[in-house]
């Protein structure tokens, strides 16, 4: 008799299904309010830290042409062409190159609006080329306010491949011969086809910047 009433206890006090089945939906809710949120957050983690790591090694690389190979990195006018390829080879030199040719399906970029960039990217990203870490540098000769163009995807061909998310301008400025971070195309979403790049210097000043991109 006393066995049969310390099973009837135990069946008392168990979970029904009908209890087992409303906890497992209000898991299966908050599961699927609450997971999106944290891959969404590591994704602009790993954004945030591997384009500091671009804007370090960038940096880096303009440093060591200058220590190597003196104060003049690119000259306008008629030696214009020959040493802006001198100056991609030479700062190319300071990666591990794993691709130089075809590396960057140039299609898939876009805007920070979230537009095709195409119809204007084939015009600047020229002379592309892949490091060892996925890291992709693409180069432009600009003009006469902005001396050379030095666009970096911070994580290659994964995406977004969004100006402003995961791809950045940087200038090579002939006064100063330093890097600086580019502001020439805005960041402000605009309908322009390369808005976007110039989000650099936001981006490294503001430590929200990847947490609040919309």
């Amino acid at each position: 008799m006393e066995n049969l009433r310390y099973k009837f206890c135990i069946f008392k006090n168990g979970f029904t299904l009908a209890e087992v089945l409303i906890t497992l939906v209000i898991i299966g809710v908050v599961a699927a309010m609450t997971i999106p949120t944290m891959i969404n957050n590591l994704q602009r983690n790993e954004l945030r830290s591997q384009f500091k790591k671009a804007v370090s090694v960038t940096t880096q690389a303009v440093q060591k042409m200058k220590a190597n190979y003196g104060d003049v990195l690119y000259t306008q006018g008629t030696q214009e062409l020959e040493t802006y390829y001198d100056f991609v080879n030479k700062f190319k030199s300071n990666f591990s190159v794993a691709c130089e040719e075809n590396c960057v399906d140039l299609d898939k970029y876009k805007s920070l609006n979230k537009t095709s960039a195409v119809s204007e990217i084939y015009s600047y990203f020229k002379n592309c080329f892949t490091a060892q870490d996925g890291m992709i540098f693409c180069f432009n000769r600009g003009g006469a306010t902005h001396d050379m163009y030095v666009f970096v995807d911070v994580n290659g061909l994964k995406k977004p491949n969004t100006f402003g998310y995961d791809t950045f301008g940087f200038d090579i400025n002939l006064d100063n011969q330093i890097l600086v971070p580019s502001v020439y195309w805005g960041c402000n979403g605009s309908s322009d086809a390369m808005n976007g790049l110039g989000c650099t210097k936001k981006a490294i000043s503001d430590t929200n910047y990847f947490k609040n991109l919309p």
